[in-house]
């Protein structure tokens, strides 16, 4: 090929590249352009109705970014909800839930704060884009260090029952010399971890503060490159709690060293939540009249994340709720009671939604009572996941309760037995034949003829004891399967070393097996698994508490229908918190001599599947108290439905406040305060409009063990 050819070949190759290759107006080229994203772009903008000393911004909306936190976030404390409620734990005591709410206060405020961030400053550029995926690593962080998590870890004393069960495992286990040192280790982890845990936390909320300093302070570059004539005092008071903030996590991480001191443990308390409260108050000081620079709150923005957060939370809960339905469908006990229990439960979860979503919403919201409800939301969003985990728990107890009827009934049969035949005379397995225990008994996996073959092996007339002895051991052997079956057989703690010591020694061993530690055995599963009745009404009725405090705190109520709204929910909510009273006399005696349920009324409802209906039913009362307070107000049924179905098709979805000027109006059009006309639209609006980094202007926004000889071998039953 001659050279004048190649480049004649060069040159129009190259002109091809030069010249555009559609035209600028086409709307795939205008698209493509809009797609460029720079390494950084300033959020500020000059409009007409900026005030002097304020900044008026123009944020980015990046919906997936948004919705990245949030799954983040939501993923971080269900890991730590695993991890402190897992299950056959002892769940739910009071130290569980403060280490978990304490938690979850962290988690929420690293959330929050971005948050708060995002709707005034965010931009989608390459380093906010960056930001994002450090606050993902942050909230993984997080969860890495959530195993084992006690936040009363090295303040309260538990070393008298971390002892007890320490003995009761070297016991069961059997050869002292080879099973001590497996705890020995084991204890040793036990303990070490919380402080790991401790500290991995202080040093990702450090760098989550130094995140969220380095974000702001891009901002307030940016502003002074604006106006430098302006004081930028806003933005110095968020840098300044930051740095605070900062420095109280590292100091934290400092003060707990290798064996933290009780004082040590105490100041981490001052040291990771006074900083919260340190932020809390820069929120409201920045945008107070005392500080120039300031940037004001879109309600609609914020209070879209808020929506957004509790649908995930309120997912999560129905999870962890369906997923013990499993466990009621596959029981010996199932029928008309249990199907209504599940009804209870799904009737309570919904009420809880359209509760939430059924308070009105106001003409407008300012910027305080906008971050006030933003930050108030934590104390609702902690009740609403203990209930939810409440929910979950007394589906499951009730149903424990009614299953462990089947060995307290074969213990008292055979009693009765042993009573009338003589304690040294076998017995026989057509013994239960007519009151069909044998059948309910195979139907929890346990066979009558091993039971009794065990049982009639250590009959012994010159030592009646013993044959009763090992009836109660196989009746530990029944509720070790039941546990089992429901999945709430305990991996660790005191429960699991008092089952294994009972059944896995020999019936002579009376110490140890005997009538009175059987009682403490059973008594001990039945409040484990019921602990969650004693709180659970007052996290339910907070819940309802917390929900017409924040319509008060959006705004005072316009009219009478919502005053009795709001007065409705609180005379509820604290109807609910007092039924607690119930709890007097909880430390009583649950069973009686022959195995009976007793005591506290609280745990007559937890084992007769009482607590959770008792609760839908005044969730629904509420629901229908405001139903007719709605009809009375003036509005129909039908009326609110078309209104709300109006509201609908301009809507973020599950949102409850307005997400754009536009639906503002729509609202208020079925307003009779707010009385628009069509050629007073253009006044009505507050312009919230995109800005055009390239020109500069305004665009118009668009839209191992050994058991007793003979003994049957329960698996699950080891040492973990």
């Amino acid at each position: 090929m001659r050279p004048d050819n190649l480049a004649n070949r060069a040159s129009r190759v190259l002109s091809f590249f030069r010249k555009p290759s559609v035209d600028d107006s086409d709307p795939l080229v205008m698209h493509r352009k809009e797609s460029i994203v720079p390494i950084t772009r300033s959020p500020f903008t000059d409009t007409v109705d900026t005030k002097p000393g304020e900044l008026t911004v123009s944020v980015s909306e990046v919906p997936w970014s948004d919705l990245l936190l949030e799954i983040a976030m939501t993923t971080a404390f269900a890991t730590n909800f695993r991890a402190t409620f897992s299950d056959g734990t002892p769940v739910l005591e009071a130290a569980n839930v403060a280490s978990y709410l304490s938690f979850f206060a962290l988690v929420w405020w690293v959330w929050a704060s971005q948050v708060a961030y995002n709707v005034r400053f965010r931009q989608s550029d390459w380093l906010h884009r960056l930001f994002i995926f450090f606050q993902v690593l942050v909230f993984c962080a997080l969860a890495a260090f959530t195993n084992n998590f006690d936040i009363t870890n090295g303040i309260s004393d538990n070393s008298s029952a971390e002892k007890q069960g320490s003995d009761l495992q070297s016991v069961a286990l059997g050869d002292q010399g080879l099973v001590r040192p497996f705890l020995d280790v084991q204890s040793y982890r036990d303990k070490r971890l919380p402080t790991l845990n401790v500290r991995g936390i202080s040093m990702t909320m450090t760098f989550s503060r130094l995140l969220l300093l380095s974000q702001y302070l891009i901002a307030f570059y940016h502003a002074n490159r604006r106006d430098r004539r302006l004081r930028q005092s806003a933005f110095l008071v968020h840098i300044g709690s930051l740095i605070i903030s900062s420095l109280c996590y590292f100091i934290a991480f400092a003060v707990i060293g290798k064996a933290p001191s009780k004082g040590d443990e105490i100041a981490k308390l001052f040291l990771w939540y006074i900083p919260i409260f340190i932020e809390v108050a820069a929120h409201y000081i920045a945008i107070s009249r005392f500080c120039d620079g300031r940037v004001h709150y879109k309600s609609e923005a914020i209070l879209a994340r808020s929506s957004t957060v509790f649908i995930i939370i309120l997912g999560g809960g129905l999870d962890k709720i369906t997923n013990g339905f499993q466990f009621i469908i596959g029981n010996i006990t199932f029928g008309t009671e249990s199907i209504g229990l599940i009804i209870c439960g799904v009737a309570a979860f919904l009420l809880l939604f359209t509760l939430y979503f059924g308070t009105p919403e106001p003409e407008k919201v300012g910027s305080y009572r906008s971050i006030s409800l933003f930050f108030f939301q934590f104390v609702y969003l902690a009740a609403i996941i203990v209930t939810l985990q409440g929910i979950a728990a007394m589906l499951q107890v009730g149903n424990l309760g009614n299953a462990l009827e089947v060995p307290f009934d074969f213990l008292r049969e055979s009693q009765s037995l042993m009573e009338v035949k003589g304690l040294g005379v076998p017995l026989n397995e057509s013994d239960y034949v007519q009151s069909g225990l044998d059948m309910r008994l195979e139907e929890q996996g346990a066979s009558i003829r091993n039971l009794l073959e065990f049982v009639n092996s250590w009959m012994d007339d010159d030592d009646p004891q013993l044959g009763y002895n090992a009836l109660l051991q196989m009746d530990i052997y029944v509720i070790e399967m039941i546990l089992n079956h429901m999945n709430n057989y305990p991996g660790k703690g005191l429960l699991l070393a008092k089952l294994d010591a009972f059944y896995n020694l020999n019936p002579d061993n009376v110490t140890y097996v005997n009538n009175a530690t059987f009682h403490d055995v059973v008594e001990l599963v039945i409040i484990t698994n019921a602990t969650p009745a004693l709180w659970f009404y007052v996290a339910g009725g907070a819940v309802l508490v917390t929900l017409a405090l924040m319509g008060l705190i959006r705004q005072k109520p316009r009219d009478r229908w919502e005053w009795g709204q709001t007065i409705s929910r609180l005379v509820m909510g604290s109807v609910i918190i007092a039924f607690t009273a119930i709890d007097i006399h909880a430390s009583n005696d649950v069973l009686t001599d022959d195995f009976h349920y007793e005591g506290s009324r609280i745990w007559y409802l937890a084992t007769h599947s009482w607590v959770l209906p008792i609760y839908a039913l005044a969730l629904l009362i509420e629901q229908v108290i405001e139903l007719i307070l709605l009809h009375f107000a003036g509005r129909s049924l039908g009326d609110f439905g078309s209104t709300a179905l109006n509201r609908s098709f301009s809507r973020a979805v599950y949102s409850r406040t307005k997400t754009s000027d536009h639906d503002e109006f729509q609202v208020s059009r079925y307003s009779s305060k707010n009385k628009v006309h069509d050629d007073d639209l253009e006044s009505y609006f507050v312009p919230y409009v995109s800005y055009d980094s390239d020109n500069k202007t305004f665009t118009s926004s668009t839209s191992v063990t050994s058991l007793p000889t003979g003994a049957p071998s329960f698996q699950y039953s080891t040492f973990k």
